[in-house]
């Protein structure tokens, strides 16, 4: 079949089927590449004096030679996939000789975490944080020192289960990172997780606030479990960080997630479950639409530039966005109507989810009109929005015993929406027209 590897079809990537044989080839395919980059810097760094002291030629060859599954999670954790997406520049002489050596420093959490994880016993010299922490970056575990370590070296002896360090005469306390499900958990301190961030402010949350954080994500994650498990499955392989994030302005929710931190997601805190288990949804969808354009494009070359009339939007957005919005959309209103259709809620707030998804059925069917009229497709992604349209149909036919009233508020606050932002019917942004 088309697409990068053969067997991919963009049917199969629409709504959560698990962690199926397409899956796997594509989260194999995405390991085995990074493989290749990580032995490309360990060739560079071999050469590099200054990074001597830290051994990083040795340090990669402890992730790149432990158990296969050991190897394959640590090249899919997504402080991996920051980590070399700037290694390149490094390696090209683009960036200062200090963030070279800092970026190399910090590789020793890895190697850290090959060992614990069952590979090979390391001791290794490494580089402290800013807040006088080590992190054994793909594991829970940590260690933290006193505030006088901070930036220092130190050295950090790891093997299976087991991790301890000292600095000077000082040793490092050990932590464990709270967990959310299985492989899966928060955090909040890691400079190799946190370095990426911008879009969003960054919370540093007290244990309290931490507490009530996981408690809620927890909940959500087991939910999200019962309700839909192949979804849950596919969210579980990929997603392996929340961070979370401050929410100044107190909207709702305040989230994101990064193209060079895949299985990371960005969140701030909300006591209301169903909102929380909707944007992990809705950003683990982008991430798996992305996983996608790794074995296939989904949009032919040539339209990264063409911006279209948005329905989530007061600006214009490009085509690629439009099929994200429609795709995170699709399976948030699928998941809200089986949530619906298993338990019960007070009439106010069963209306309140019924309007979300009628508003949201409206910016579906907008945006998948758009993509069909104005997007060239690869037949990989013509396959992925053919299965879209029918997803989209059976959540509008779910919706059918929702009260008229309802829907046509939805409807109606689409069009004042369409009326100022469209050129006419098309998907046009009017801006753009004149």
């Amino acid at each position: 079949m088309e697409g990068a590897l053969g067997g991919i079809d963009g049917a199969d990537w629409v709504v959560g089927r698990g962690t199926v044989a397409s899956w796997r080839a594509v989260t194999s395919m995405r390991a085995a590449t990074a493989e290749a980059e990580l032995r490309r810097a360990a060739q560079w760094a071999g050469g590099v004096p200054s990074l001597a002291a830290y051994a990083p030629a040795r340090s990669i060859e402890a992730v790149l030679s432990a158990p296969p599954a050991v190897r394959a999670a640590l090249l899919l954790f997504p402080a991996m996939d920051c980590w070399l997406s700037y290694a390149p520049a490094i390696v090209a002489g683009a960036r200062p000789e200090g963030e070279a050596f800092l970026h190399f420093a910090y590789f020793q959490s890895f190697a850290a975490a090959a060992a614990v994880l069952g590979g090979a016993p390391q001791t290794l010299k490494v580089r402290l944080s800013p807040d006088a922490r080590f992190h054994a970056t793909g594991t829970r575990w940590g260690l933290s020192f006193p505030k006088d370590c901070a930036g220092k070296d130190a050295v950090v002896k790891a093997a299976r289960g087991k991790l301890s360090g000292t600095c000077g005469k000082a040793s490092g306390k050990p932590t464990l990172l709270p967990a959310l499900a299985e492989g899966m958990w928060v955090e909040q301190d890691d400079p190799l997780v946190l370095q990426p961030i911008v879009m969003h402010g960054l919370v540093r949350n007290d244990a309290r606030a931490q507490a009530r954080f996981v408690r809620v994500l927890s909940a959500a994650m087991a939910r999200i479990q019962d309700v839909d498990r192949g979804l849950f499955d596919e969210m579980t392989d990929f997603l392996r960080l929340i961070v979370p994030l401050d929410n100044p302005k107190d909207y709702g929710s305040v989230s994101s997630s990064y193209k060079n931190m895949r299985g990371a997601l960005c969140l701030s805190h909300s006591d209301d479950q169903l909102l929380q288990e909707e944007t992990l949804i809705h950003e683990f969808c982008h991430q798996k639409a992305n996983l996608l354009t790794a074995a296939d494009p989904l949009l032919k070359p040539g339209q990264g530039g063409q911006i279209v009339y948005s329905p989530l939007r007061p600006d214009a957005r490009r085509l690629w966005g439009l099929l994200l919005g429609a795709h995170a959309f699709v399976n948030v209103n699928r998941y809200l109507q089986r949530v619906l259709r298993r338990e019960a809620f007070p009439d106010k707030a069963r209306l309140s989810v019924q309007a979300n998804i009628a508003r949201r059925l409206c910016h579906v069917d907008d945006m998948l009109r758009t993509v069909s009229l104005y997007a060239d497709l690869t037949p990989v992604g013509e396959r992925f929005q053919s299965r879209l349209w029918r997803e989209h149909a059976v959540t509008l036919h779910d919706a059918l015993d929702f009260p008229p009233a309802v829907m046509e508020e939805g409807r109606a606050r689409w069009l004042e929406h369409r009326a100022k932002k469209a050129l006419a019917g098309t998907g046009v942004y009017a801006e753009e027209a004149k």
